[in-house]
């Protein structure tokens, strides 16, 4: 029988930010996953396909999240598992990878640096390598949450999904076209220092940051995926970015509303209607994907709001 990982979870109507903006506002709340973000349901189901095919080690480069949802799926299921991590990684999220039996190594200063480390080591210890965003499976499973969500609301007139890679993003385009949301505008959301998608759309072509320089440590990827380009392109996508404060902000607003700590990458999808965007003007009904995110701590996000504040 096949283990399962990720969990079906809420969708919540905000109440009071839909009277505040006279539009109807639904969070659906990946940050109730095990792991505290949305990364089990497509990473998860790369493991257990990886499972299937004999496999007996894993092996990562993640900010976190990912990384985080292999460990937990190892755990789960078994299974080996080696997380590498970027410097920037907190020293809180590698204790919690770690918790879960896996091992950690901590390489470069940002996530493509650890991802060729982590490449590296798979040659050596005939493992696996479980990509963080960019595979078909992750889309697959990263589907799931529309699939929920066609089951608990009517298609929104919009939804709004944080971008690091674009594995969350190719997901929800995917679970959009399987459950018939047509007239669904996607909005892409991303913080100044690492928005890859919203610069590859402006210039039209797949652009590699010169370097991530954002507190969302969990959209840090210097280049998204070519599918998510595409998907960006084709279907004519809205991108936009925030600074660090607005979306440290938004995660303020967001847990004083509901209770839920969330990381800034996060934060910068709940910008677009804690900060009433430009991008969410023109629609009525809007489904924000609450991506979530474990690697921040109540103590790390007093530090960041004293010195964004």
């Amino acid at each position: 029988m096949t283990t399962r990982l990720h969990s079906k979870t809420p969708l919540f109507y905000a109440h009071q930010l839909s009277d505040q903006l006279n539009k109807k506002i639904y969070f659906k709340m990946d940050c109730h996953q095990p792991t505290g973000s949305f990364k089990i349901r497509g990473v998860g189901k790369r493991c257990q396909e990886a499972v299937e095919q004999g496999y007996e080690h894993f092996v990562i480069a993640s900010g976190g999240n990912a990384g985080l949802a292999t460990a937990y799926a190892g755990w789960k299921m078994g299974i080996q598992t080696t997380v590498v991590v970027p410097t920037t990684t907190k020293e809180f999220m590698r204790a919690k990878i770690a918790a879960l039996g896996a091992t950690v190594k901590v390489f470069g200063d940002a996530w493509n640096d650890a991802n060729v480390f982590a490449q590296s080591l798979v040659k050596k210890e005939n493992a696996i390598y479980i990509p963080p965003f960019d595979h078909p499976t992750i889309w697959s499973g990263n589907a799931s949450v529309i699939d929920e969500c066609d089951t608990q609301m009517t298609p929104p007139d919009a939804v709004i999904v944080a971008v690091g890679g674009g594995g969350y993003f190719c997901g929800v385009m995917e679970g959009l076209l399987r459950n018939g949301w047509k007239n669904t505008k996607v909005i892409t959301a991303e913080t100044d220092g690492a928005a890859s998608m919203k610069k590859a759309m402006e210039q039209h072509k797949l652009i590699t940051l010169d370097k991530i320089d954002s507190i969302a440590s969990s959209l840090g990827a210097k280049r998204v995926a070519k599918q998510a380009f595409e998907y960006g392109i084709k279907k004519e996508v809205l991108s936009y970015a925030v600074s660090d404060g607005q979306a440290l902000d938004a995660c303020r607003l967001f847990l004083n509303e509901t209770g839920n700590l969330v990381e800034p990458a996060c934060g910068a999808a709940l910008s677009a209607v804690y900060h009433n965007l430009e991008v969410i003007q023109e629609v009525d009904s809007i489904l924000v994907l609450v991506c979530g995110g474990s690697g921040l701590s109540l103590e790390q996000f007093n530090t960041y709001l004293t010195q964004y504040s």
